[in-house]
């Protein structure tokens, strides 16, 4: 786990940190923004289990959209201007209307009020098959690419299901190929993909702040909406 104090020391001194640092420093300030989060939620009487009516009926994909209206994510430079959470609420909504016309069963959840935590009891609730959870990367427009991230402790499943999205928005996009990235405790988004006993992953197919990927984004939002369907859709076919 990275030491934050030290990172802080070394930013103070006018010193260059590391990307990993960098996502590190993301980390700590989305744990802190996810726990306020709820308790703004239970201040509100915000409910964990609302919007759960009744469960998948069969193989089905959670798609959890990353970040909440008051705490929004990274913030996506031209021609995207809009931070990580609006960007893919829509984003969700048209990887939800790809699935349905693949026919694959699928719902999307969301962090507000609730958080992490809260999110992941709605998906575990409705008897999602694997979930992947939608954000866009940032490194102060330093670093380009698609990555996805996953926890194959929890689920042997994850990393597999993480390859699978990976090879769909690399098609989809046709950016640099930063891989895989598997989470331990502390890591940035270790939390999400952790949380369930299913294959779970966490998207980041560009970096949000720097030019050339936010333009290939927003040009190709559609076909990455369809590429994440399409290997759902993959996921949960039974097998031949």
């Amino acid at each position: 786990m990275a030491d934050i104090a030290e990172i802080e020391r070394r930013i103070l001194a006018g010193e260059d940190i590391s990307y990993e640092d960098y996502q590190a420093i993301r980390a700590e300030r989305e744990r802190l923004n996810d726990l306020e989060e709820i308790l703004l939620g239970k201040r509100a009487g915000v409910e964990v289990e609302k919007e759960i009516v009744a469960r998948a009926t069969g193989p089905a994909v959670a798609i959890v959209v990353g970040h909440t209206k008051n705490s929004p994510g990274a913030s996506g430079g031209a021609p995207i201007h809009k931070n990580e959470y609006p960007w893919n609420k829509d984003l969700a909504a048209m990887v939800h209307q790809a699935c349905m016309s693949r026919g694959v069963q699928s719902k999307i959840f969301f962090r507000d009020g609730i958080g992490i935590s809260g999110a992941y009891k709605q998906v575990a609730k409705w008897g999602a098959s694997c979930v992947m959870e939608l954000h866009f990367n940032a490194y102060n427009g330093a670093a380009h690419g698609t990555e996805t991230l996953y926890d194959e402790d929890k689920n042997a499943g994850s990393k597999a299901w993480a390859q699978r999205l990976q090879d769909a928005m690399l098609g989809a996009l046709g950016l640099y190929d930063r891989g895989l990235k598997e989470r331990d405790k502390g890591d940035r988004g270790y939390g999400s993909v952790s949380a369930l006993d299913i294959p779970s992953a966490l998207t980041e197919p560009f970096f949000g702040d720097k030019a050339s990927d936010a333009h290939v984004g927003e040009a190709n939002k559609q076909e990455l909406a369809e590429a994440l369907a399409a290997a759902a859709a993959a996921q949960l076919a039974p097998p031949s």
